[in-house]
Protein backbone atom coordinates (compact mmCIF):
# COMPACT_ATOMS: atom_id res chain seq x y z
CA UNK A 1 0.00 0.00 0.00
CA UNK A 2 2.83 2.44 0.85
CA UNK A 3 4.39 2.02 -3.02
CA UNK A 4 0.94 3.68 -4.20
CA UNK A 5 1.77 7.31 -2.87
CA UNK A 6 5.50 7.05 -4.21
CA UNK A 7 4.00 5.67 -7.33
CA UNK A 8 2.11 9.03 -8.01
CA UNK A 9 4.53 11.16 -6.90
CA UNK A 10 7.07 9.42 -9.49
CA UNK A 11 4.30 10.07 -12.36
CA UNK A 12 3.77 13.46 -11.18
CA UNK A 13 7.55 14.24 -11.34
CA UNK A 14 7.69 12.70 -14.24
CA UNK A 15 4.85 14.33 -15.63
CA UNK A 16 6.05 17.86 -14.71
CA UNK A 17 9.77 16.89 -16.17
CA UNK A 18 8.08 15.89 -19.42
CA UNK A 19 5.93 19.41 -19.44
CA UNK A 20 9.07 21.50 -18.54
CA UNK A 21 11.14 19.34 -21.57
CA UNK A 22 8.13 20.66 -23.42
CA UNK A 23 8.43 24.03 -22.45
CA UNK A 24 12.04 24.66 -22.78
CA UNK A 25 12.01 22.98 -26.70
CA UNK A 26 9.01 25.36 -27.33
CA UNK A 27 11.08 28.63 -26.38
CA UNK A 28 13.94 27.07 -28.83
CA UNK A 29 12.37 26.49 -31.43
CA UNK A 30 10.52 29.91 -31.01
CA UNK A 31 14.09 31.82 -30.88
CA UNK A 32 15.49 29.90 -33.39
CA UNK A 33 12.30 31.02 -35.99
CA UNK A 34 13.24 34.48 -34.49
CA UNK A 35 16.65 34.59 -35.31
CA UNK A 36 15.82 33.35 -38.74
CA UNK A 37 13.34 35.56 -39.34
CA UNK A 38 15.88 38.58 -38.56
CA UNK A 39 17.97 37.39 -40.41
CA UNK A 40 16.09 37.66 -44.24
CA UNK A 41 14.72 41.34 -43.11
CA UNK A 42 11.50 39.99 -44.47
CA UNK A 43 7.86 40.21 -42.80
CA UNK A 44 5.89 38.06 -45.48
CA UNK A 45 2.46 38.04 -44.66
CA UNK A 46 -0.93 36.50 -45.90
CA UNK A 47 -3.62 38.79 -47.33
CA UNK A 48 -6.70 38.33 -49.04
CA UNK A 49 -7.10 41.26 -51.45
CA UNK A 50 -10.23 41.51 -52.37
CA UNK A 51 -12.35 43.85 -49.73
CA UNK A 52 -12.10 47.50 -49.85
CA UNK A 53 -11.43 49.36 -47.60
CA UNK A 54 -9.57 47.07 -45.76
CA UNK A 55 -7.31 44.87 -47.84
CA UNK A 56 -6.98 45.20 -52.11
CA UNK A 57 -5.24 45.95 -55.20
CA UNK A 58 -5.07 49.15 -56.66
CA UNK A 59 -2.82 50.74 -59.69
CA UNK A 60 0.19 51.44 -56.98
CA UNK A 61 -0.19 47.42 -55.65
CA UNK A 62 -1.83 46.28 -52.15
CA UNK A 63 -3.11 49.11 -50.58
CA UNK A 64 -6.57 49.50 -47.84
CA UNK A 65 -6.40 49.78 -44.57
CA UNK A 66 -4.53 46.62 -43.53
CA UNK A 67 -1.93 46.88 -46.28
CA UNK A 68 -0.91 50.42 -44.45
CA UNK A 69 -0.77 49.21 -41.11
CA UNK A 70 1.47 46.08 -42.29
CA UNK A 71 3.69 48.57 -44.00
CA UNK A 72 3.70 50.08 -40.33
CA UNK A 73 4.25 47.16 -38.41
CA UNK A 74 6.87 46.19 -40.82
CA UNK A 75 8.87 49.31 -40.31
CA UNK A 76 8.39 49.13 -36.59
CA UNK A 77 10.04 45.58 -36.65
CA UNK A 78 12.71 47.40 -39.51
CA UNK A 79 12.39 44.93 -42.19
CA UNK A 80 10.86 44.38 -45.29
CA UNK A 81 7.25 44.00 -46.46
CA UNK A 82 5.97 41.37 -48.99
CA UNK A 83 2.27 41.02 -49.32
CA UNK A 84 1.54 37.64 -50.71
CA UNK A 85 -2.06 37.05 -51.80
CA UNK A 86 -3.18 33.80 -50.57
CA UNK A 87 -7.50 34.02 -50.48
CA UNK A 88 -9.18 33.87 -47.51
CA UNK A 89 -9.89 30.06 -46.96
CA UNK A 90 -5.93 29.78 -47.73
CA UNK A 91 -4.52 32.12 -45.46
CA UNK A 92 -3.82 29.29 -42.34
CA UNK A 93 -2.60 26.86 -44.98
CA UNK A 94 -0.12 29.55 -46.24
CA UNK A 95 1.17 29.52 -42.51
CA UNK A 96 1.21 25.63 -42.56
CA UNK A 97 3.38 25.30 -45.60
CA UNK A 98 5.45 27.83 -44.64
CA UNK A 99 4.75 30.37 -47.54
CA UNK A 100 3.74 33.05 -45.19
CA UNK A 101 5.20 34.11 -41.46
CA UNK A 102 1.69 35.75 -40.34
CA UNK A 103 -1.89 36.68 -41.80
CA UNK A 104 -4.06 39.42 -42.05
CA UNK A 105 -7.46 39.89 -43.69
CA UNK A 106 -10.24 40.62 -41.62
CA UNK A 107 -9.19 37.53 -39.67
CA UNK A 108 -10.94 36.72 -35.80
CA UNK A 109 -9.63 34.78 -33.15
CA UNK A 110 -10.64 31.52 -33.69
CA UNK A 111 -10.88 29.03 -30.84
CA UNK A 112 -10.60 25.91 -32.46
CA UNK A 113 -7.47 26.85 -34.01
CA UNK A 114 -4.93 27.69 -30.70
CA UNK A 115 -3.57 24.69 -30.66
CA UNK A 116 -1.40 25.62 -33.77
CA UNK A 117 -2.04 29.43 -34.21
CA UNK A 118 -1.58 32.67 -31.82
CA UNK A 119 -3.40 36.03 -32.15
CA UNK A 120 -2.32 39.51 -31.80
CA UNK A 121 -3.92 42.05 -29.99
CA UNK A 122 -6.82 43.23 -31.87
CA UNK A 123 -6.26 46.62 -34.45
CA UNK A 124 -9.94 46.83 -35.69
CA UNK A 125 -12.84 46.07 -34.13
CA UNK A 126 -15.87 45.30 -36.43
CA UNK A 127 -18.50 45.51 -34.36
CA UNK A 128 -21.57 47.34 -33.80
CA UNK A 129 -20.84 50.65 -31.76
CA UNK A 130 -23.27 53.05 -29.72
CA UNK A 131 -22.06 56.59 -30.63
CA UNK A 132 -23.32 59.23 -28.55
CA UNK A 133 -21.25 62.26 -28.60
CA UNK A 134 -22.83 64.20 -25.19
CA UNK A 135 -22.21 60.71 -23.44
CA UNK A 136 -19.46 58.75 -21.79
CA UNK A 137 -20.08 55.08 -22.56
CA UNK A 138 -18.64 52.31 -20.36
CA UNK A 139 -20.98 49.52 -20.22
CA UNK A 140 -24.27 48.49 -21.83
CA UNK A 141 -25.46 50.19 -18.42
CA UNK A 142 -24.36 53.61 -19.22
CA UNK A 143 -27.35 52.97 -21.74
CA UNK A 144 -29.98 53.65 -18.91
CA UNK A 145 -32.70 56.14 -20.06
CA UNK A 146 -30.89 56.67 -23.54
CA UNK A 147 -32.82 57.52 -26.82
CA UNK A 148 -31.19 55.14 -29.48
CA UNK A 149 -31.24 55.98 -33.46
CA UNK A 150 -31.11 53.03 -35.38
CA UNK A 151 -31.82 52.32 -39.10
CA UNK A 152 -35.20 50.56 -39.80
CA UNK A 153 -34.35 46.90 -40.44
CA UNK A 154 -30.14 46.90 -40.02
CA UNK A 155 -28.55 44.66 -37.79
CA UNK A 156 -29.09 47.82 -35.44
CA UNK A 157 -32.12 47.98 -35.03
CA UNK A 158 -32.22 43.87 -34.06
CA UNK A 159 -29.90 44.32 -31.74
CA UNK A 160 -31.80 48.03 -30.30
CA UNK A 161 -34.87 45.61 -29.75
CA UNK A 162 -32.63 42.92 -27.88
CA UNK A 163 -31.42 46.14 -25.66
CA UNK A 164 -34.77 47.61 -24.96
CA UNK A 165 -35.75 44.20 -23.22
CA UNK A 166 -33.04 44.27 -21.30
CA UNK A 167 -31.65 48.07 -20.51
CA UNK A 168 -33.89 50.06 -18.08
CA UNK A 169 -35.69 53.07 -20.25
CA UNK A 170 -33.83 52.65 -23.29
CA UNK A 171 -35.92 54.00 -26.06
CA UNK A 172 -35.08 52.82 -29.48
CA UNK A 173 -35.96 55.26 -32.70
CA UNK A 174 -35.96 54.17 -36.19
CA UNK A 175 -35.12 55.97 -38.78
CA UNK A 176 -34.52 55.13 -43.04
CA UNK A 177 -30.68 54.87 -42.77
CA UNK A 178 -27.27 54.72 -40.74
CA UNK A 179 -27.16 58.67 -41.93
CA UNK A 180 -30.67 59.75 -41.30
CA UNK A 181 -30.01 57.89 -37.34
CA UNK A 182 -26.89 59.81 -36.97
CA UNK A 183 -28.18 62.99 -38.07
CA UNK A 184 -30.63 62.80 -35.60
CA UNK A 185 -28.29 62.27 -33.01
CA UNK A 186 -25.93 65.27 -33.94
CA UNK A 187 -28.86 67.26 -34.16
CA UNK A 188 -29.67 66.28 -30.47
CA UNK A 189 -32.93 64.14 -31.50
CA UNK A 190 -32.00 61.20 -29.73
CA UNK A 191 -28.99 60.40 -27.70
CA UNK A 192 -26.99 58.22 -29.35
CA UNK A 193 -26.87 56.23 -32.81
CA UNK A 194 -26.21 52.60 -32.86
CA UNK A 195 -23.91 52.24 -36.18
CA UNK A 196 -21.60 49.79 -38.34
CA UNK A 197 -17.97 50.22 -37.19
CA UNK A 198 -17.07 51.80 -40.59
CA UNK A 199 -20.08 54.59 -39.54
CA UNK A 200 -19.05 55.12 -36.57
CA UNK A 201 -15.25 55.43 -37.31
CA UNK A 202 -15.71 57.70 -39.61
CA UNK A 203 -17.72 60.06 -37.39
CA UNK A 204 -14.95 60.28 -34.40
CA UNK A 205 -14.92 56.63 -32.78
CA UNK A 206 -11.45 54.52 -32.26
CA UNK A 207 -10.74 51.53 -34.15
CA UNK A 208 -11.17 49.86 -30.87
CA UNK A 209 -12.73 51.20 -28.06
CA UNK A 210 -10.65 52.39 -24.79
CA UNK A 211 -11.09 50.91 -21.88
CA UNK A 212 -11.47 53.85 -19.84
CA UNK A 213 -14.53 54.54 -22.04
CA UNK A 214 -15.93 57.43 -24.27
CA UNK A 215 -18.07 58.72 -26.45
CA UNK A 216 -18.28 55.29 -28.32
CA UNK A 217 -19.63 51.47 -27.16
CA UNK A 218 -18.79 48.43 -28.45
CA UNK A 219 -21.53 46.12 -27.26
CA UNK A 220 -20.35 42.66 -29.23
CA UNK A 221 -16.89 43.25 -30.39
CA UNK A 222 -15.80 41.73 -33.59
CA UNK A 223 -11.82 41.72 -33.38
CA UNK A 224 -9.68 41.87 -36.28
CA UNK A 225 -6.42 40.38 -35.49
CA UNK A 226 -2.99 39.07 -36.75
CA UNK A 227 -2.32 35.59 -36.61
CA UNK A 228 0.57 33.72 -36.36
CA UNK A 229 1.77 30.05 -36.08
CA UNK A 230 2.05 29.58 -32.20
CA UNK A 231 5.60 28.64 -32.79
CA UNK A 232 6.33 32.03 -33.49
CA UNK A 233 6.01 33.35 -30.07
CA UNK A 234 8.76 35.92 -30.71
CA UNK A 235 7.19 37.47 -33.37
CA UNK A 236 3.91 37.92 -32.03
CA UNK A 237 5.79 39.42 -29.13
CA UNK A 238 7.22 42.39 -30.93
CA UNK A 239 4.38 42.37 -33.30
CA UNK A 240 1.76 43.02 -30.38
CA UNK A 241 4.35 45.99 -29.01
CA UNK A 242 4.43 47.34 -32.48
CA UNK A 243 0.61 47.45 -32.14
CA UNK A 244 0.65 48.62 -28.71
CA UNK A 245 3.33 51.67 -30.16
CA UNK A 246 0.82 52.67 -32.83
CA UNK A 247 -2.08 52.78 -30.61
CA UNK A 248 -0.53 54.82 -28.04
CA UNK A 249 1.33 57.27 -30.57
CA UNK A 250 -2.55 57.85 -32.10
CA UNK A 251 -1.08 56.46 -36.10
CA UNK A 252 -3.71 53.83 -35.43
CA UNK A 253 -6.86 56.02 -35.12
CA UNK A 254 -4.93 58.40 -38.06
CA UNK A 255 -4.68 55.19 -40.22
CA UNK A 256 -8.54 54.45 -39.54
CA UNK A 257 -9.97 58.40 -40.58
CA UNK A 258 -7.74 58.10 -43.44
CA UNK A 259 -10.44 54.96 -44.71
CA UNK A 260 -13.06 55.23 -42.82
CA UNK A 261 -14.62 58.64 -43.76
Amino acid sequence: MRRLPLLILAAAVAAAAVIALSTVRSAIIAEQKWQAFRSRGVLRVGVDPSVHPFSFFGASGWDGFEAELAKLLAKQLSVRLEAIPVGYDGLYDAMIAGYVDASMSMLTPDPLRTADFAYSRPYFDAGLRVYAPRHRLRTMDDLRGLRLAVARGSEADRLARWLERRVPRLQRNSFATDIEALAATKAGLTDGALLPAEVAIANGCPPINPADGGSCLSLHPIPYVVAVPRSEARLLEVLNRALDDLDRDGALVQLARRWFR
